[in-house]
């Protein structure tokens, strides 16, 4: 049984009972067991299970990390978020499966950011469907695929023996209903679960009511960028999760799975308006529909154990509409009625059609032992995208022209992906154990023009790549309490549709010397030779281990090249062009365009501490910490890398109830930290975040063997504070439409602060 580092840290979040009740006391062992197709052999996994999150009283994913130290979600503002951020990588950097799945890729250009018509994340997934979520820090692709550069959380969804007796007909049915201070929140789930003979179903249902999340303390309700109280939200959420499962004969097993998640937010955009824009308003909408057919063999085979084979179609649909009261109504498009109504209406589509295969096999020797999981997929994914801007006579409904359709952000592609990987677990002897692993990719991306989408630049192509990646990691067991391991992997990404295909375009500029316009001038280019992104993990750690005390610590290097990022180029350098806007002319010497390349690289370097001390029989704690440092190829800090964590938790368990008190402090943002040497970063991004320490209490209670309450006090001492995730996107108030303006001096940062002192309450019902 392998023991992992972090998933005994804080008890997957809450230090949760240590130990099983018996005469000696005794540490709980996480062992890393097959899920689904693809398994993580990472010494750096945490597993959060089911019970642990619904006593944790986790309601969106930022609530799934909020105990794990070196791990948080980042925030997209109206968006909300777009996955999350483990040793300072975020994004489509970190993956994300829902039961072997990818989650799918965002797509949010930089010149998304500053007016937030559009920005689409990784959402769709509900925490009450899950019985496991599973964080992995460092390199992994071989369990996370494509993305996996700096970690992967691979959610598991539940099955229907979660609720049901072993053996024999049963049912189940489970009724919780939750209210949540943070935002006002209303939730209610019900599941139903039985077996009547070699069939099996699962049902659960969760709907959820909310508003905006909650600042640090009560402001004015004004409008514009020294807003103090977070613009009103209100939004909807159902979720559904579905699976039948029959049992063929012994050794052979059928599966269905259905799932389909729909989010509705309103939004009222107070914080961005001014003399120009008088109202704001945002209708935004998420949909996740999955289907999937699962077989499983216990093949007993020369070669394989068990078999295992899941076809899984699912679409991503993110949809925004951004209405606007604006006094520029001029010209005859826009109705010459001021102020005037006017909408932007932008939607992204994701398509995955995918087949996996995984086979595992045990191979007994006199000296060597040996666990092998090997297998392959082939995935077929399409993206589309559909922009529409109305403008409208005056504030009716009467359109002053007719719509427009813009451009695609992004050509309908289809990209083809297959990917085969193996790895070989190995007891070499007594002391000593191997795991190698490796995964080869091969991509193909195919996009296609038409109406909506043109390359005048001719640089938009067919590309095909491939990546190989590893993982390894060597333990040995100084004796029965010690060990040290080492671990190395490399992992990948594959460039976003987005990042291949991004709009290009031809300008036109005047030359001084002659005076003459020169047209078809480079834009924006794309780059057919970009190459996947690479990370390298190496880490090494010591565990000491016996019935009452833990001690864990690592120390680790994450080195990230080929980064992706927008690079500007310079065209023509010797010739002078000449631009006038509105009066007003400039020089430039050549003429710049953009494209996107791989240039960037960085270095993470790190420390994870981890402790649990059993008291008594009743009483327990534990202890975790991460430290990151990162830096750029040319010795800039990364912005991206998490202020320095820790949370301990202490716990008591009585017969029929248990009492949590997590304090968590987190380090200080440092200037060194976040700007480059001559401080061009500071005038954009001018807000750092302080150290804060927040104290949580969380308690539950078997009323009886089908009631249960869970209650909890977050932010107990209504501390003020801030996380970094959020604030390093602030910047100050330029002009309309930029996001996260707040005015000069830092009024309008209070609405970013995280939430005071608030409430979560859930009970439940089975039988």
């Amino acid at each position: 049984m392998q023991y992992t580092l972090l998933a005994l840290a804080i008890s997957h979040a809450i230090a949760l009972p240590l130990l099983a009740q018996t005469a000696t006391p005794e540490l709980e062992a996480v062992s890393v067991t097959a899920q689904s197709l693809q398994t993580a052999n990472s010494k750096q996994t945490q597993q959060l299970s089911a019970t642990e999150l619904q006593q944790q009283q986790a309601q969106n994913i930022a609530d799934v990390v909020r105990f794990v130290p070196g791990v948080t979600t980042t925030d997209m503002g109206r968006f909300g978020s777009n996955g999350f951020n483990i040793r300072g990588l975020d994004g489509d950097r970190v993956a994300i499966t829902v039961d072997g799945l990818s989650l799918g890729e965002t797509l949010d250009p930089p010149t998304f950011v500053a007016y937030e018509f559009f920005r689409s994340a990784r959402g769709g997934v509900d925490i009450d469907a899950l019985k496991q979520v599973e964080i992995i820090k460092g390199a992994d692709a071989i369990a996370g695929g494509s993305g996996a550069l700096a970690g992967a959380v691979l959610f598991v969804t539940k099955d229907p023996a979660d609720y049901l007796a072993p053996q024999g007909d049963d049912r189940h049915l489970g009724l919780k209903a939750g209210f949540s201070g943070l935002n006002d929140e209303t939730s209610f789930s019900t599941t139903l679960a039985n077996r009547s003979g070699k069939l099996e179903s699962l049902l659960v249902y969760t709907r959820r009511e909310g508003e905006e999340n909650q600042t640090a303390h009560a402001g004015e309700n004004i409008s514009g960028a020294g807003r103090t109280l977070a613009d009103p939200l209100d939004y909807r959420s159902d979720n559904i999760l579905a699976k039948l499962q029959y049992q063929l004969n012994d050794t052979q097993r059928l599966g269905w799975t259905g799932e389909y998640f729909s989010q509705h937010s309103e939004l009222d955009n107070k914080s961005r308006l001014d003399s120009t824009y008088l109202s704001r308003h945002g209708d935004d909408d998420i949909e996740r529909k999955r289907v999937g057919l699962q077989y499983e063999w216990l093949a007993a085979q020369t070669f394989a154990d068990s078999v295992n084979a899941i076809l899984d179609y699912q679409s991503n649909y993110t949809n925004g509409l951004t209405t606007m009261l604006t006094t520029g109504c001029s010209g005859a498009s826009n109705g010459e009625v001021s102020p005037c109504l006017r909408s932007e209406d932008r939607d992204f589509k994701q398509q995955q059609l995918k087949l996996a295969v995984a086979l595992d096999k045990e191979l007994f020797g006199n000296i060597v032992q040996q666990q092998w999981l090997y297998g392959g997929s082939v995935e077929q994914r399409k993206v589309e995208y559909a922009a529409i801007d109305r403008r409208y006579i005056g504030q009716t409904d009467v359109l002053a022209s007719p719509p427009v359709i813009d451009p695609d952000q992004v050509p309908e592609t289809d990209v083809m992906a297959i990917s085969l990987y193996a790895r070989d677990v190995v007891k070499l002897a007594p002391r000593w154990t191997l795991s190698l692993g490796g995964r080869f990719d091969a991509l193909k991306y195919r996009p296609q023009f038409d109406q909506q989408f043109s390359d005048y630049t001719q640089t938009v192509a067919d590309v095909d790549f491939s990546a190989f990646t590893w993982q390894s990691n060597l333990t040995y067991q100084l004796d029965t309490a010690q060990q040290v391991w080492l671990q190395a992997g490399r992992g990948f990404r594959a460039p976003t549709v987005a990042e291949m295909y991004a709009p290009t375009s031809l300008v036109s500029r005047t030359e001084k010397a002659s005076g003459l316009v020169v047209e078809g001038l480079l834009g924006s280019i794309a780059n057919p030779d970009l190459k996947a992104e690479r990370s390298l993990n190496l880490e090494a750690g010591y565990l000491y281990q016996t019935d009452t005390v833990l001690f864990g610590v690592s120390i680790f290097n994450d080195r990230y090249s080929d980064m992706i990022d927008t690079v500007v180029l310079l065209q023509n350098p010797d010739t002078v062009y000449e631009s006038c806007f509105r009066g007003v002319c400039t020089e430039s010497q050549g003429n710049q365009y953009t494209t996107m390349a791989n240039t960037g690289e960085a270095d993470v370097k790190g420390v994870e501490l981890e402790a649990a001390w059993r008291i008594s029989r009743a009483v327990s704690s534990r202890l975790a910490l991460s430290y990151n440092d990162g830096e750029t190829k040319d010795g800039e800090p990364l912005r991206s890398v998490n202020p320095a964590s820790a949370v301990l938790g202490l716990r008591y368990d009585a017969a029929n109830w248990d009492l949590t008190a997590n304090i968590t402090h987190n380090a200080a943002k440092k200037a060194k930290d976040a700007y480059n040497a001559d401080d061009s970063e500071a005038a954009t991004y001018p807000y750092l975040t302080d150290s804060y320490t927040v104290v949580d209490l969380m308690a539950n209670y078997e009323i009886s063997p089908q009631w249960h309450l869970s209650a909890g006090i977050y932010n107990l001492f209504d501390e003020e504070y801030y996380q970094w995730q959020r604030v390093r996107f602030v910047t100050n108030w330029v002009g309309s439409g930029v996001r996260g303006g707040v005015l000069p001096g830092g009024e309008g940062l209070q609405r970013y602060s995280e939430p005071g002192r608030y409430a979560k309450l859930a009970i439940s019902y089975s039988f």
